[in-house]
């Protein structure tokens, strides 16, 4: 499956099953502007994917989605969860599980594809990389009440 059969619409569902059963969360897609989740972002990762084109997929959570993501998958309540010590790691895992995910929709798990490590990105790297989605790729949003998770997926 090429990239442009991946549609914002279509990763945004995959994403909201990744996030319930990674940390049990339970979210949806929501129709929020993609830069107002950026500025209100915690952290941010990218991952690249290599095949027969390169792709980079940037994550961006809010504080919330980093208390509920990392309190789902340690076990512990998300009041217990420290946004500075837990968001780089936390975006970091998310990035590198959609990336698989992406990775898997894309070649149905039957392409050659090679997903690189996970990086952390700053503020205006993500931003960068949103304008990029917008260019060649596309961007969701999926949240809950108080959490958001911004997902840009660029070809490069």
């Amino acid at each position: 499956m090429a990239m442009n059969a991946v549609t914002a619409d279509s990763f945004a569902g995959l994403v909201a099953l990744a996030l319930e059963r990674m940390a049990f969360l339970i979210t949806e897609p929501v129709d929020q502007a993609a830069a107002e989740v950026l500025v209100k972002a915690a952290a941010h990762a990218a991952i690249e994917i290599k095949g027969s084109e390169r792709h980079v997929l940037c994550v961006s959570a809010t504080p919330g989605l980093v208390r509920e993501v990392a309190s789902g998958m340690m076990g512990v309540d998300a009041d217990e969860i420290d946004v500075d010590d837990h968001g780089r790691a936390t975006v970091g895992e998310l990035a590198n599980i959609l990336g698989g995910e992406l990775v898997m929709l894309m070649t149905s798990g039957e392409g050659e594809m090679a997903l690189g490590l996970p990086r952390e990105v700053t503020d205006e790297e993500a931003g960068q990389l949103l304008d990029r989605a917008s260019e060649n790729g596309f961007s969701c949003v999926v949240g809950s009440d108080a959490c958001m998770l911004l997902v840009a997926v660029h070809c490069a």
